[in-house]
C-alpha cells in the first residue's frame, strides 16, 4: 500500500513539474518576442524619420518591411512579419516557434510616431 501511494506523489510531483516547466517556457518566449517588437518598432520609427533619399519612408510607413528594418525575419523566438503600413501607423507580428495549447504564441506591436502599443494575442 505505501509503494503505490509513493509511486502516486511522485508521479504527481512528475506531472507538476512538467507543467509548471511548460507555462514558464511559453512566457519566457511571449518575453522575448516582445523585446524583438521593441527593437524592431524603434528600427520602424527610424525608417520612419529619415528621407527617401536615405532608404526611409519619409515620415510614412507605407513600403515598409521586416527586411528593411532588419536582415532576418525569424530567430530563435519566432518569424515577424508586417501586418500592414500606413503613413501613421505600423503593425509588427511575431508568430512563436513554440505552442501554446492548440495555437503559436502571437503578439502583435502597433507602432506609431508617438508611441508601441503591445497586444498578446495568444
Amino acid at each position: 500500500m505505501l509503494v503505490v501511494l509513493g509511486v502516486l506523489l511522485v508521479g504527481l510531483a512528475i506531472f507538476v513539474a512538467v507543467t509548471m516547466f511548460a507555462a514558464n517556457t511559453v512566457e519566457d518566449t511571449r518575453n522575448a518576442i516582445i523585446v524583438d517588437l521593441q527593437n524592431f518598432s524603434a528600427r520602424a520609427l527610424a525608417y520612419y524619420s529619415k528621407p527617401t533619399t536615405q532608404g526611409g519612408g519619409n515620415k510614412s510607413f507605407v513600403g515598409i518591411t521586416i527586411r528593411r528594418i532588419y536582415p532576418m525575419v525569424e530567430n530563435a523566438n519566432a518569424r515577424y512579419f508586417v501586418e500592414s503600413a500606413t503613413e501613421d501607423i505600423c503593425i509588427i507580428v511575431g508568430v512563436g516557434k513554440i505552442v501554446s495549447g492548440a495555437d503559436s504564441i502571437r503578439v502583435r506591436c502597433r507602432v506609431t510616431p508617438e508611441r508601441n502599443i503591445i497586444e498578446i494575442l495568444n
